[in-house]
Formats: structure tokens, sequence, C-alpha cells
């Protein structure tokens, strides 16, 4: 547990460095990428970013405005080949990576699942964050090899007793339901090849 709190660390302050200053500036925001699985499940894994889902502001329309907020801050600010906005953050000497995303082209996340969000506080932050049901369909349904790979290790992990994580069968089915129909077929046999049962 302390070797997974330390690899977390870095992005764990990231998180709580980049989240305080976009809410000061009223901005909200959901995490949606991988980091939620040691933070609040608990569960060693390697994370190599964050991901924050904007939920009140257009990061690609409004771009200048996020721009603006890096500068202030001192932080070095890219753009994707989609045009979102990511920030790298200096944390103890680690550089950690912090995209800002938007339901555009290759992201596409349904409301009900942001809707869902539980929020759990991180230091003295309060985070919304989705759960790993929806990180699963979400991996599921990008279809790629990456995301794969993802799924069936977190099957294996899932399938050791040390973690006590029950994931809920009804709700993975439920989210799927919220994806186009003819993706919702693909998404469910992904899931179910990688290990993960829910039957």
């Amino acid at each position: 547990m302390k070797d997974l709190l330390e690899k977390v660390e870095p992005y764990r302050k990231a998180l709580i460095r980049v989240g305080k200053i976009l809410r000061s500036k009223g901005i909200d925001f959901v995490l949606i990428g991988s980091l939620i699985i040691p933070l609040f499940y608990k569960i060693p894994w390697d994370v190599h970013d964050v991901d924050l889902f904007i939920l009140n502001k257009s990061v690609f329309a409004e771009s200048d405005f996020f721009e603006e907020i890096a500068r202030e801050n001192d932080w070095d600010v890219g753009t994707t080949m989609y045009g979102q906005v990511y920030y790298e953050v200096l944390v103890n000497g680690d550089i950690v990576r912090v995209d800002l995303m938007e339901n555009m082209l290759d992201v596409y996340i349904p409301e009900q699942i942001l809707k869902n969000a539980p929020t759990r506080r991180v230091d003295d932050l309060e985070i919304k964050h989705i759960r790993l049901e929806d990180l699963i369909v979400l991996k599921a349904r990008e279809a790629t090899q990456e995301g794969d790979e993802f799924l069936s290790k977190l099957a294996e992990v899932l399938a050791e007793d040390r973690y006590d994580v029950r994931l809920d069968k009804d709700y993975i089915k439920e989210i799927i339901k919220l994806f186009p129909e003819d993706e919702q077929q693909s998404i469910y046999k992904r899931i179910l090849r990688s290990g993960i049962y829910i039957e």
C-alpha cells in the first residue's frame, strides 16, 4: 500500500493543484481516467496522466481561457491533435500531464455517467469521479488494443481476493445502453472477452 501511495502521489497532488485553480475560476469537472483505480479503489495501477472532463466550459471553443490559466500558474500547456488542451504540471520533480476533455470527436461520455459521478474528498478538495463500472464500459467502447489490454489486466486484478471490489453488473448493462445501439453488442462482448463477467 505504501508503494501504491508513493507512485500515485504526484498525480494526486497535480489533481488537487489543478482542481483548486479550476474551481477558483468557476470550472466544474469530473475525474474520468484510470487515476480513479488507485485513488478511490486502492488497487495498484500504473497511471500516466490525470484526465478531467470539463462540465461547464468548452475546452475547444474557449482554449484561450484555459491557456491563460496555465500562464498564470507557470504550467506548460499544449493541445492534442483533436484540439483538447492539456497542462504539464511540475510536482516534486515529476512532470504530470493533466488532460482537459469534453465530448468531441474520439471522446464521448454520456451525460448520465457524469450525472452519476459520486463525490469524494481528496485532502481538502471535493472531487467528482466516474465509477469503476463506467471506466470499464468506456475502455471497452474504445475498441483498441490498449483498451483491451487495460480490461484484461483489470480482470486479473479484480479476481484477486485481496481487493474487495464488487462490480455492479446491472449498472454496467444499463451504462452500455447509453451508447448508440449499433455499438452496444461490441462493448458487451469486449467486456466479456476480457474476463470481466457481467452475466
